[in-house]
This record gives structure tokens, sequence and C-alpha cells, in this order.
């Protein structure tokens, strides 16, 4: 069975905040990132459906740009699985914006 994606993704391990229900910080590490979604590793579950919001800043060193770019997103839960003993939650981005500084 083949994939179909919509956006490609950057396999990218950054320490992220996870904040569920606007006050429940979970830390996490991106799997993977896309223009349209998350996949991070987690310490607990969060429900699918559970709407999330996170700040990510992408290293300048990746992006080539002179500065961080610093991005706040918010999203849904999507999947929650264990893969190979780790959680993991993949979640759509619904809105985001870039912050400056």
């Amino acid at each position: 069975m083949q994939e179909l994606r919509s956006a490609v993704r950057f396999p990218i391990q950054l320490p992220v905040a996870i904040l569920a229900d606007k006050s429940i910080r979970h830390d996490a590490v991106t799997s993977d990132i896309s223009a349209g979604g998350v996949l991070f590793h987690v310490e607990t579950d969060l429900a699918v459906g559970s709407e999330i919001d996170f700040h990510i800043v992408l290293p300048a060193s990746v992006l080539g740009t002179p500065n961080d770019v610093n991005v706040n997103c918010n999203g849904r839960v999507v999947r929650s699985s264990v893969i190979s003993g780790r959680r993991t939650i993949a979640a759509v981005i619904d809105e985001y914006c870039f912050e400056r500084r």
C-alpha cells in the first residue's frame, strides 16, 4: 500500500511544548514536520480530536536564514499510537503564524 501525502515531510527533531486544553503542558519532540501537520513523540497520551497549541523554533542553521524562525501553531490530534515503545501523536495544523522578534 502506498501512502499519498499532500505535503512534503521534513525529518527534524526539535523540542516543543504542547499546550492541551489551553492549560496542560506536555513536553514533546518533533519527528517530522510538513506544511499541514506534525508528528510528535510525547510521554503521555493525548486523545484524538484534542485541540492543541504549540510553538516551534525553526533553527536558522537548518533554514539557511540569518535568524531562527518562530512559528505559533494550533491544531488537532488526528492519530495516537505507540511505535517502537514510544508514544507518538500526529497533529494537523489548523492555523499558524510567524512570530516577529
